[in-house]
């Protein structure tokens, strides 16, 4: 599961940066962690919450659209429903 710690977040966003230090497009300490902070600010939690609506209706694709008569699909669709309220509980969570 992702680390949604923020100076976890940021540190994996300076290390992801490192490639560009001594080249071209160089950045200073001080942009790094202006980058680091606006990212982990606004671009991930709206991704995250984005990943985890797509999960949320992958999980409801899977629902039978059939009748449901034998014990098998019950519990399938139960199965599926708990997917769905755990990946809910996820998303509520940020």
């Amino acid at each position: 599961m992702t680390n949604t710690d923020p100076a976890a977040q940021q540190k994996r966003i300076i290390d992801a940066l490192e490639p560009l230090q001594g080249g071209h497009f160089h950045l200073s300490p001080k942009s790094q962690e202006a980058i680091a902070d606006c990212l982990t600010e606004h671009l991930l939690p709206q991704y995250r919450r984005d990943v985890l609506d797509e999960a949320i209706q992958a999980a409801r694709d899977q629902y039978l659209s059939e009748e449901i008569d034998n014990p098998e699909d019950e519990a399938y669709q139960h199965a599926v429903s708990h997917v769905i309220a755990a990946i809910g509980a996820l998303l509520e969570g940020k």
